[in-house]
């Protein structure tokens, strides 16, 4: 579906597929009432898959948005590199990015576990939040990954 999306509508996809997620995550709080199993799995497992394909790169360098292992892993490299490399410009770039990537990992897993524990009824109301919250700032003007992407293009990076 994602790839459609890119097909599609190119430039407006990143913000088609937080709307979709945003969309699923709603469906899924209210049946997960009704059919809990097949809500949570199926519903969690889609909206996981349209990120997964809907934002394969941070800056121009591929990364997991569901998942933090490889995250950890270009984190690991990236600083081995540039202690390896003490002559390259913006050497921290690429282990600063991912090792972020990592803190937000940890930090939404331990939220999420709380809220999940304390307001069980709630725990999908904080993704849904932050994903309005981008999506907002993707329609107010913030950078949106294609001119992110798009940028980088120009100058030779992908």
């Amino acid at each position: 579906m994602a790839s459609y999306l890119r097909l599609l509508a190119a430039s407006a996809a990143s913000r088609i597929s937080i709307l979709f997620e945003i969309v699923f995550l709603f469906v899924v709080a209210v049946l997960h009432n009704r059919v809990p199993e097949l809500a949570g799995t199926l519903g969690i497992s889609f909206v996981a898959a349209m990120q997964t394909a809907s934002f394969p790169k941070v800056e121009e360098w591929t990364f997991s948005s569901v998942m933090a292992t490889s995250n950890f892993r270009h984190s690991i490299e990236g600083l081995f590199a540039a202690l390896a490399m003490p002559a390259a410009v913006n050497r921290f770039r690429r282990p600063w990015v991912f090792g972020n990537i990592c803190i937000a990992f940890g930090i939404g897993a331990a939220l999420g576990a709380f809220v999940t524990k304390q307001l069980p009824g709630f725990s999908l109301a904080i993704p849904v939040t932050i994903l309005l919250a981008v999506l907002l700032r993707c329609e107010l003007g913030g950078a949106s990954v294609t001119n992110r992407e798009r940028a980088a293009d120009e100058r030779g990076l992908i």
